[in-house]
């Protein structure tokens, strides 16, 4: 197999720690770079951390080289406090790092969560930029994008949100009377999400491809990807 890095931009957001944990859990990669604003709580010696302002992202891209580029930036508008800013680190942001990922020799997969619903003609501010980042993404002609549509995402988050909070509970009192085709819009856990997007990565399957809450939450149980051509989901 040789040598592999991987690149986690955001690995202190809820997906990004788990996908944090899972690579280092296998034995896939020798070499973990990890980028962010703020210090990882996690110290292994496959990692090499760099704290920095994603504004100047691009005075880093000689340090920065991978194989498979991982992207879980991602904000609320509690957070970012206005649409500009919300938009520079979902958009800006993972653009300027497929650019760097566009021109590093050793790339090979280039993977983004984005959300279920994007769209970039929606009226829903959120599902537009998510849309506009895909759209963006798609048409960069990257050798492998994988973008990746959780819905609800569960899991432990350092911030306190009561929406989310509200609709897990939601979540376990009718998760029982969903069936069908409704299952593709429920809650997918964190981990699952990482799970799917560290066997995906490795399967090194080329050109564009997008992931939905049931199939990755089908990667994620059997521990394998397997590309399926109808782009049907699963359970």
């Amino acid at each position: 197999m040789g040598s592999k890095t991987a690149l986690i931009a955001g690995a202190t957001g809820l997906v990004g720690r788990e996908l944090l944990n899972t690579l280092l859990s296998k034995d896939y990669y020798t070499k973990i770079l990890v980028i962010g604003r703020n210090p990882i709580d996690i110290k292994d010696n496959r990692i090499e951390e760099y704290i920095l302002s994603f504004d100047e992202l691009d005075t880093y891209a000689d340090r920065l080289s991978a194989n498979d580029y991982f992207c879980c930036l991602g904000t609320t508008m509690d957070q970012a406090k206005s649409k500009e800013a919300f938009y520079r680190v979902d958009f800006d942001y993972p653009v300027k790092l497929a650019k760097i990922a566009k021109a590093d020799n050793q790339f090979e997969t280039f993977n983004v969560v984005s959300s279920y619903g994007a769209n970039s003609q929606s009226g829903l501010f959120y599902n537009s930029v998510k849309g506009q980042l895909e759209d963006t993404l798609k048409e960069m002609d990257l050798k492998a994008l994988h973008i990746y549509q959780p819905s609800l995402l569960l899991g432990y988050r350092p911030h306190f949100r009561i929406w989310e909070e509200m609709a897990k509970l939601a979540s376990t009192l009718l998760s029982f009377f969903i069936i069908g085709s409704r299952l593709r819009f429920w809650a997918i856990k964190g981990s699952q999400v990482a799970d799917a997007m560290f066997y995906v990565a490795s399967s090194h399957e080329e050109g564009v491809h997008v992931h939905k809450p049931l199939e990755m939450k089908r990667i994620a149980r059997k521990k394998e990807y397997k590309f399926d051509n109808s782009n049907t989901e699963v359970a």
